[in-house]
């Protein structure tokens, strides 16, 4: 007989303290002011951060053999009154402290007829002055109405803080209530609402279960979660059936399933790449407008050669470089020589990709002007490295999309992607719809680092399928023994454990080991191994911010010299993970203490404290109020629209409390940027430490990487490759031996599963 799991219950109160927190996982026993015990897992925030506040909690009763009847909550959420959290979430002009005042003086219906009747009222409140007040009532004006969308989700469970994206992703969105009734489904497009979320406010309104519209809002969810979390661009039938069944609950639909995959692929929402395998239309029209530009320029050839005698002009070259060409960058150059218009150029790490580049560009420059070529790499670091190795101007991809949104084409001749590897098929398909049959196109990466984030894996593919000429470097450069970098990150790209730990002028690993790791394990209990795990991890925390401290004048130098530039890529320290103990939270924390450690005023954010100084990290595509930094260093009250992207890097220049605005300066994209209050919890994060993934396509003079058995699950010797390869002069990893051969020794061959593939085979 099935045992129905009990209905969650509600419960108040006020948070005494918190006894135990694990924090690999997250977990908490903590006690209330009335000495309940709460027991669950909790990621907002440091528990302990909210002790004195009134929480609202949801779960069960049990009890537990040591801490006997407690409360296992499956949320938490800080109580506080419908209006405060408008007040403070969503107009603007609101501090905390004011609104906390002012919900004390007036009830919410007085303050309601005040804010909408009489506002200058609320003058007599220290602090509060004319100017501020046109901002509140501007923004009170404009956002009132929103009120009720709070009060309408609040009845389906919708927290205050997915409620406050939906304000931030959906406020501009007329009669947004009655859109939601209409289809609850399209809430899933805000990261946090899932389609469980969203169908169970689609039941509250009386869907039936088995209704087309409810299972192809599930398969258009079930593509878009598959697609972005495993970098797939397409699906079989069987998986997509298979998380069909989980997400909706059924069992033996195959043919409701077949009958709405009939109506997507007639409405052109959903294609059949291949016999039983899917896409969306959009990924399936990139991917194969892709394919079509490569199979194109593979009849596309230059008329003549550019040099006629090649061999005595790369002896000419080579003197000017000042280096020897191997016999692999010799064919690069030779490809383009031979009149190829498209080439890959792709080499693992310390293979000479920049001197091939710089060598290409320079041939080509025999044919045309030195304004007529140009590189372009995805992150602002990236561009200028490009441009540094080559001398040839660069730009970020989507500054140049945006520069030249309203031509056909890019106006040049000769065009150079670097780190095409980290380049999804969307973007890719951005770059070579403005690429005009005439321009060379030069391809550059390294398929040995991580895939780009987002569906497709377009070098892969073109590599793959011989899509166009391949020029591949396998030799390492150095220029003497004790220089190890290139060497170690190959040797554990192939799967080898590198000789590690000798003396080397760029490479220090710092043994912080658990003694006798497997015997240790195969005798003591899970609990007792988790134990000593979080003991070991903190002293390899210790380790890692005793060499940081090492860094602090070199960094702050930088800063007064204004070298913003150098000052945030001198040096990274970079982990698998964002939670636990050496998870990129924990560690931002710690390293904030550490190397910007002034006591000056600060905004209070609900994961980290920003600070003057602090260096950041832009996390969401955004259009932001911006301007150059000429004209900020001039004071200009001009500001542009600008859109800024996911991983930039920045420094805070200034903390405006008055008008509750933070200044970021992103020297390597010349933009100053300017961040309400509101804003900067869901779109800054410090970045002092930052994951493998986040740092992908950038480099930084040192870089420092904790390794350790609690990221496990993360390891594999594409991660570990990407993450040394940041590394331009130092790298120092820091951690158990054990679990770093581990980590060297597990190859990461899944491929990703693609439309150029499903046309191909």
């Amino acid at each position: 007989m099935d045992i129905d799991k009990p209905k969650s219950i509600n419960i108040n109160g006020t948070l005494k303290k918190v006894l135990y927190h694990n924090a690999e996982n997250n977990y908490y026993i903590a006690v209330l002011e009335n000495n309940q015990k709460i027991c669950g897992q909790y990621f907002d925030t440091d528990l302990q951060k909210l002790e004195g506040e009134d929480l609202i909690l949801i779960g069960n009763w049990e009890t537990h053999n040591k801490y006997g009847v407690q409360f296992n909550f499956e949320s938490l959420e800080i109580k506080k009154n419908e209006i405060f959290f408008f007040l403070t979430k969503i107009v603007k002009g609101f501090t905390k402290k004011l609104a906390t005042e002012i919900t004390k003086k007036y009830s919410e219906d007085e303050l309601y007829e005040i804010l909408d009747n009489r506002p200058s009222v609320l003058l007599e409140f220290k602090g509060l002055k004319e100017k501020k007040l046109v901002q509140i009532v501007t923004s009170w004006n404009k956002f009132k109405h929103l009120r009720e969308l709070a009060i309408f989700l609040g009845n389906y469970g919708v927290t205050k803080n997915l409620i406050n994206k939906i304000f931030q992703e959906l406020g501009h969105i007329d009669n947004l209530i009655v859109k939601i009734k209409e289809n609850p489904y399209f809430l899933t497009a805000i990261k946090g609402i899932g389609f469980k979320k969203a169908d169970e406010i689609a039941q509250a309104f009386g869907i039936d279960l088995k209704s087309p519209f409810r299972v192809k809002a599930c398969l258009n969810y079930a593509l878009m979660e598959y697609c972005e979390s495993n970098g797939n661009s397409s699906i079989s039938k069987s998986t997509l059936f298979s998380i069909l069944d989980s997400s909706l609950n059924f069992q033996d639909e195959e043919t409701l399933y077949e009958n709405v995959i009939i109506e997507m692929i007639g409405d052109k929402s959903l294609v059949e790449t291949t016999k039983e395998r899917y896409s969306t239309n959009m990924l399936h029209f990139c991917e194969k407008s892709v394919l079509e530009f490569f199979k194109k320029r593979q009849n596309t050839q230059m008329p003549i050669k550019i040099v006629k005698d090649f061999d005595s002009y790369l002896n000419k070259k080579e003197e000017n470089i000042g280096f020897k060409l191997s016999e692999e960058q010799k064919k690069a150059v030779r490809l383009i020589n031979e009149g190829e218009t498209t080439v890959l150029l792709v080499g693992y790490a310390g293979t000479g990709k920049s001197t091939s580049s710089r060598a290409i560009l320079e041939l080509l420059e025999e044919i045309v002007n030195y304004k007529e070529i140009h590189c372009m790499a995805l992150s602002g670091i990236a561009s200028q490295r490009i441009s540094e190795t080559t001398g040839y101007s660069s730009s970020t991809i989507q500054s140049m999309l945006m520069a030249h949104k309203e031509k056909d084409y890019f106006p040049y001749k000769v065009l150079l992607l670097d780190e095409a590897s980290m380049v999804n098929s969307v973007t890719f398909y951005q770059i070579i719809s403005k690429i005009s049959d005439e321009t060379i196109f030069i391809i550059v990466g390294d398929d040995g680092q991580l895939p780009a984030i987002g569906a497709g894996d377009i070098l892969a593919d073109a590599i793959k399928f011989n899509l166009a000429p391949l020029s591949k470097l396998t030799k390492i450069y150095r220029q003497n023994e004790l220089q190890a970098i290139a060497t170690i990150a190959n040797e554990i790209r192939e799967g080898n454990v590198p000789i590690y730990q000798n003396e080397y002028q760029d490479f220090k690993f710092i043994d912080v080991s658990i003694p006798n790791y497997y015997a240790t394990k195969s005798v003591v209990s899970n609990y007792e191994m988790n134990t000593i795990r979080n003991e070991n991890n903190y002293k390899i925390l210790t380790s890692l911010l005793h060499i940081s401290a090492s860094y602090i004048w070199e960094i702050e130098q930088y800063i007064k010299e204004k070298k913003i530039s150098k000052a945030l890529t001198t040096f990274q320290v970079i982990t698998p993970m964002k939670n636990g103990t050496l998870g990129v939270e924990n560690l931002n924390i710690n390293l904030q203490k550490l190397l910007n450690n002034h006591n000056g005023k600060s905004f209070q954010g609900k994961t980290y404290q920003f600070k003057l100084k602090d260096k950041v990290i832009h996390t969401k595509n955004e259009n932001m109020k911006s301007q150059s930094m000429t004209d900020y260093k001039d004071g200009s009250s001009e500001y542009l629209e600008r859109r800024i992207f996911n991983g930039m890097l920045g420094m805070i220049i200034k903390l405006d409390f008055e008008n509750e605005q933070c200044v970021v300066l992103y020297p390597n994209d010349d933009t100053v940027v300017f961040y309400s209050f509101a804003q900067i919890e869901s779109l800054l994060s410090l970045a002092y430490c930052l994951t493998i993934h986040k740092t992908q396509g950038m480099e930084y003079d040192t870089a420092l990487i904790p390794i350790t058995f609690t990221h496990f699950i993360m390891h594999n010797t594409k991660l570990l490759y990407t993450a040394i390869t940041r590394a331009k002069n130092m790298c120092y990893i820091v951690g158990e031996k054990e679990a770093f051969e581990s980590a060297c020794k597990k190859l990461e061959i899944t491929q990703r599963e693609t439309v150029i593939t499903d046309l191909l085979s």
